[in-house]
């Protein structure tokens, strides 16, 4: 008969528990699934049972598991009824990727990753005192994380600059050659910056006299390379109430007509190879609310639910399939809720390199 493990537990609080190797038998794929379903504080805990359970934990195969098993979190800009009494403390979210805010310091105006989950922190570089976009991706093909500052190069001709950040590997932002298009001849009316999947696209509209032109510069992260296009003109007849927004991964473009959203899809960017059908939002769920049309914002698209922002007051899921609101998310202790910043995700594990213990 097989012997039973044996524990030997000090009646001494402050003494270790010893654990017997025929304890440390269970095989690591059935620790890997036990463990991805503990929420992050507690895995936290878990890591210190022993040197295999800690070696687990950092496995980059167990962090992903563990983020698909865990419900999403939404965090988001407030401005609160009531400020706060120390200031310094502030920060604003930039957007967020795989558990992990981007944030600025109010005070100092720094830049920070933070993973709230792990209470861990990264300092950045300052990027150009002129950013007016900026981005934070993971890029599957060469397994990092980068950052994209898009700002005024100069505000007079309205021209664009960019620089990368590439995480754990660069000191200081790198300046890359953004492609010019602007025409002497036409004014900027309106820019959007939006990363969905492995690129960050700067999409620009110009008026010329009493005519929109869209024109788009697409930065790939994994080449740091940029493809320039130029819109067809029948795709909008007034690209000033176009929005340029995430779905799936893909670059999309929506506009309200009438009592519905119409969303057009760019499958492949590259390729210009649009979606065969354009998608069609009812918006029937805004009928028992007046006024609620005009204050709708769709934001992105992301595991069948698109995300939507009423202005100023709350976030809400549409459910694309069931045609139902799923989710939605209010705080009534904020005098206003901000559209930018507005991030749907995770918590994780992710330990990024040269990340710090959150200052209590």
């Amino acid at each position: 008969m097989r012997a039973k493990p044996e524990i030997a537990v000090s009646k001494k609080s402050h003494e270790k528990i010893s654990i017997s190797a025929t304890q440390q038998s269970i095989p690591s794929d059935i620790v890997m699934e036990i463990l991805s379903w503990l929420p992050v504080k507690y895995v936290l805990r878990m890591k210190c049972v022993c040197r295999q359970w800690y070696t687990l934990t950092q496995d980059c195969l167990f962090i992903e598991k563990h983020m698909s098993r865990h419900r999403i979190k939404c965090s988001y800009n407030k401005i609160p009824i009531t400020p706060p009494g120390n200031s310094q403390d502030n920060f604003q979210l930039i957007c967020g990727c795989n558990g992990m805010l981007l944030k600025k310091r109010n005070a100092s105006n720094k830049f920070l990753i933070m993973n709230n989950a792990t209470r861990q922190m990264l300092e950045l570089p300052d990027p150009h005192k002129n950013s007016f976009g900026m981005t934070f991706s993971f890029v599957p093909s060469s397994g990092c994380y980068k950052l994209v500052s898009i700002y005024d190069d100069n505000e007079e001709t309205g021209n664009e600059g960019c620089e990368i950040l590439t995480i754990g590997s660069d000191n200081s932002w790198r300046t890359i050659n953004f492609p010019s298009l602007n025409d002497a001849n036409k004014k900027r009316e309106k820019i959007m910056v939006v990363s969905a999947g492995e690129a960050v696209h700067c999409i620009k509209i110009n008026k010329f006299r009493t005519c929109f032109c869209a024109e788009m510069v697409s930065l790939d992260l994994e080449s740091e390379s940029f493809k320039s296009t130029i819109m067809p003109k029948g795709l909008f007849s007034n690209w000033e109430k176009v929005w340029a927004l995430d779905w799936n991964g893909c670059l999309s473009f929506a506009v309200r007509v009438e009592e519905v959203i119409n969303v057009v899809v760019l499958e492949d960017y590259k390729k210009l190879k649009w979606g065969e059908e354009k998608i069609v939002i009812p918006l029937a769920f805004t009928n028992s609310t007046p006024n609620l049309m005009e204050d709708l914002i769709p934001l992105f698209a992301q595991n069948g639910d698109l995300w939507f922002w009423v202005k100023d007051k709350k976030f809400f899921a549409y459910n694309i399939e069931s045609g139902k609101i799923n989710c939605i998310i209010s705080d009534p202790e904020a005098s206003k809720m901000e559209k930018c910043g507005f991030y749907v995700g995770p918590s994780s594990l992710i330990n990024l390199k040269g990340m710090q213990p959150v200052k209590k």
